[in-house]
């Protein structure tokens, strides 16, 4: 987790939410350290409500993840793609290159291809199709091509089919877990609204001693 010079992080997920839950205690760390991190939403999260939905729910979520941001002291983008409509075409292709060239990434994370989300795989086959062009000089020369790969990380999931996850980095966030918890407080539309997404889905599990039912993986 250390380094001579600045790092520059960038972190890619299906839904506005996505970084927050699967990086956001290292991003933290991150940030600590004196590395420079951007989260990007391939999606504006439009959907994923039981009562909200539309432009009205996308601004709650990009609200939701520019606040996010300001605790984490990180950079923020969600695309303008709708919910459960990403598609692993040459245009969102080229927008993943150019995202990746323009933050000058030093290490790039994102879903796993085998999720059972299609909004979350593709956005790890859009990363990985992108990987080999990032250093082309001649493909998109407008934006100029980096002079070499970015390290490529996932984030840890519990998918066994085709391939198990099997971690090969592992980080600790004992000491900024109430950061991270911070950034779980501020998607409400998420956790803390009993018509969101989890807090119909997930009322089996039991809640913690602050009434939260989010599974931290991290």
């Amino acid at each position: 987790m250390s380094s001579q010079q600045p790092l520059r992080i960038l972190a890619f997920g299906a839904h506005p939410d996505d970084c927050e839950l699967c990086v956001g205690g290292t991003a933290a760390k991150w940030v600590q350290q004196g590395h420079a991190v951007k989260f990007v939403s391939m999606t504006n999260g439009n959907v994923g409500h039981f009562t909200k939905f539309g432009a009205e729910l996308a601004a709650i979520r990009k609200a939701e993840v520019e606040q996010c941001a300001r605790i984490l002291g990180i950079t923020t983008e969600v695309l303008d793609i709708n919910d459960g409509e990403l598609e692993p075409n040459l245009s969102n292709r080229k927008t993943v290159i150019r995202l990746i060239r323009e933050w000058r990434a030093d290490i790039v994370l994102c879903h796993r291809t085998n999720d059972y989300h299609p909004d979350h795989r593709y956005t790890g086959r859009l990363v990985q199709d992108s990987a080999v062009l990032l250093v082309a000089k001649f493909y998109m020369p407008e934006v100029p091509a980096l002079d070499r790969n970015p390290v490529f990380l996932y984030y840890a999931d519990e998918f066994e089919k085709p391939v198990p996850f099997a971690p090969t980095v592992t980080v600790a966030i004992d000491d900024v877990i109430t950061t991270k918890r911070a950034v779980i407080d501020a998607l409400p539309s998420q956790f803390a609204d009993k018509d969101s997404w989890m807090g119909e889905k997930m009322q089996s599990l039991p809640p913690d001693q602050d009434g939260r039912r989010v599974q931290i993986r991290e």
